[in-house]
């Protein structure tokens, strides 16, 4: 079970982006980020993450801010998911992600957990990168050369594996509201407070049919994806048609998302929830767009 107490370390308090960023070049490997601590504590806890300092970013201003700048939601990485759950700006122009991150774990974990300890994870069975990859929305990672805007879907490399540089941090997520006309669901079902599959969806309508979808897919795989391949297939087709469609996706989801059986499910039985999962949130989105 590996140890039940902390090993000693170090707290690094840095006040600005750019300390928090010079602190992980000096100590590298030694060194994790702290915000919420939800999951790194845990890991630490049972000795399957080692860390002789840890850096925390709460003190840096505006790390856990949520702000409209223009046409875009900014959401800093220290928020934390109860919060993002209840704050009625993200209720009102990000309903796809309040309510997915209204389904993490239980209220002391949402309480704790950050959305950005959430994304730099990467843990596969998460459920706010599904919701976030509808609304194409964008990590934004600072280090000592500068800042990087990296989409989502790319700075989800695989299980456990983001894009960020050894020291880089997250420091916000820009998100893009649905446009008029756009409505949106997310769905999911889970065994002991984990996610066994979840999908997020977006849709325009038009004439009884689907001028434009996005759909994402988490927990299958490696990592939450977007489904580019099939949104096109889709496009144009009325409400009927789009679902047999889905219906008859089986070979292409199982090659798209490379399910992977585990305690939560077979690969099989995966891709048959996802299937059912992603007819039932293009209807949902559709009746409302």
């Amino acid at each position: 079970m590996g140890n039940i107490l902390l090993s000693p370390f170090r707290l690094m308090t840095p006040t600005t982006v750019s300390e928090a960023a010079a602190e992980l070049s000096r100590l590298g490997d030694a060194a994790k980020i702290y915000a919420g601590g939800a999951e790194l504590l845990l890991l630490l806890r049972h000795g399957i993450v080692q860390a002789e300092y840890l850096v925390n970013i709460k003190r840096i201003p505006g790390i856990d801010d949520i702000a409209v700048d223009g046409e875009l939601v900014r959401i800093g990485a220290a928020v934390t998911h109860r919060r993002l759950e209840r704050d009625l700006l993200v209720r009102e122009r990000l309903p796809i992600l309040a309510e997915a991150e209204s389904h993490i774990g239980n209220i002391r974990v949402r309480a704790q957990g950050t959305i950005g300890g959430n994304l730099c994870f990467a843990d596969p069975h998460a459920d706010p990168g599904t919701a976030l990859l509808v609304h194409e929305a964008f990590a934004v990672v600072a280090g000592p050369g500068g800042t990087r805007r990296i989409p989502l879907e790319e700075f989800f490399v695989g299980t456990y594996e983001t894009a960020l540089a050894p020291d880089e941090l997250l420091t916000e997520i820009q998100v893009q509201p649905l446009s008029p006309g756009w409505n949106g669901a997310f769905l999911r079902i889970e065994q002991y407070y984990r996610p066994t599959a979840n999908v997020a969806a977006a849709v325009q309508m038009g004439q009884d049919r689907i001028q434009d979808v996005r759909l994402a897919v988490g927990c299958i795989g490696p990592r939450a994806l977007r489904l580019s391949e099939i949104e096109s297939e889709l496009v144009g087709l009325p409400l009927e048609e789009a679902d047999q469609k889905l219906a008859g996706s089986k070979a292409y989801l199982a090659e798209r998302l490379e399910p992977v059986d585990d305690l939560l499910g077979s690969a099989d039985y995966k891709i048959h929830i996802t299937r059912a999962l992603l007819r039932r949130a293009l209807h949902q989105a559709s009746q409302y767009a």
